[in-house]
């Protein structure tokens, strides 16, 4: 027993050592450096969890602290009451799931497209996508061709410009590139056709890939502000950015809270939108997370 508790005792030092033999100075102001800047990443959204935690008075006079004082949900009570909120926060989700499924569809198959050595006309499809990514007509030409296509009010206007995206589809070459010919080769002697051979092979070959351009064009569908504004005008589908953008402006004069209510303050009022507007994101990345860190590091190796 003396024996085996001194072989342990042996083993943790061992380990010890090999731990203190790989820390250097260099390594430890790496540490310290990264930390900080994990501190300085993660203090906005602390900070505006705090204060739409914390009393309105408080927030008002301007002592509230890191931690939330005086813990209040008034904020989110006068949120949860407008309509509004949640109208914006269905059509931002509605937009975000539709959005994703469709661009992702698209943007694989073109990807796919142009990563097979035999299509014709490879080299000028793939010049012309690199075209579009340095040079685009700009707001004016696309609200005229969203107007022209009678598009403008309509809930599809906030899904077919973001469809086809010339970046995406450049990660998305990389991936299906490598694909060895002799899969595809034997596909076709079994009688697979390109679809069969896409959905069944490719597909699940570059699904690390896939899932980041997912979350990718999530993230800009949740996040987009100015497709709103611009050719949407109707209240029912005005997504959540654009509420978020009105709020500030209807705080800001006094028109949403009730007069019993105006020792709420405005800030109060907006950090809660902008943690509940977060919050479904939030959830919704550490599920895909590990498909984003893994997709990005075969990118780089890849390309």
């Amino acid at each position: 027993m003396v024996k085996r508790e001194k072989n342990q005792k042996g083993v943790f030092a061992l380990r010890l050592c090999g731990i203190c033999s790989g820390f250097s100075p260099g390594y430890a102001l790496l540490l310290a450096f990264l930390l900080f800047y994990a501190f300085i990443c993660l203090m906005p959204f602390w900070y505006v969890l705090v204060t739409s935690l914390s009393d309105p008075l408080t927030v008002k006079e301007g002592t509230f602290k890191l931690l939330p004082s005086d813990f209040s949900l008034q904020s989110y009570k006068i949120v949860f009451r407008d309509q509004r909120f949640f109208n914006g926060l269905f059509i931002t989700i509605l937009r975000t799931i539709i959005g994703s499924l469709l661009g992702i569809l698209v943007q694989a198959m073109a990807a796919y497209a142009l990563s097979r050595k035999y299509l014709k006309g490879r080299s000028i499809f793939r010049k012309l996508l690199v075209f579009t990514i340095l040079f685009n007509g700009g707001i004016i030409p696309n609200y005229l061709v969203m107007r022209n296509l009678h598009l403008l009010n309509t809930f599809p206007v906030m899904i077919f410009p973001m469809v086809f995206n010339p970046w995406n589809i450049v990660l998305l070459i990389s991936f299906f590139t490598v694909m060895p010919d002799a899969i595809e080769e034997s596909a076709k002697l079994d009688g697979a056709n390109d679809f069969v051979i896409f959905y069944r092979l490719a597909v699940p070959l570059a699904l690390p890939a896939i899932a980041t351009i997912i979350l990718f064009i999530a993230v800009r569908h949740w996040n987009e502000l100015m497709d709103g504004v611009i050719y949407i005008h109707k209240d029912a589908l005005k997504p959540m950015q654009v509420y978020l953008y009105e709020l500030v402006v209807r705080t800001s004069m006094g028109n949403m809270i009730e007069p019993t209510e105006q020792a709420i303050t405005s800030v109060s009022i907006q950090t809660a939108v902008i943690f509940a507007s977060s919050f479904p994101i939030i959830v919704l990345y550490p599920f895909l997370q590990r498909y984003f860190v893994k997709g990005i590091m075969i990118g780089a190796v890849k390309g």
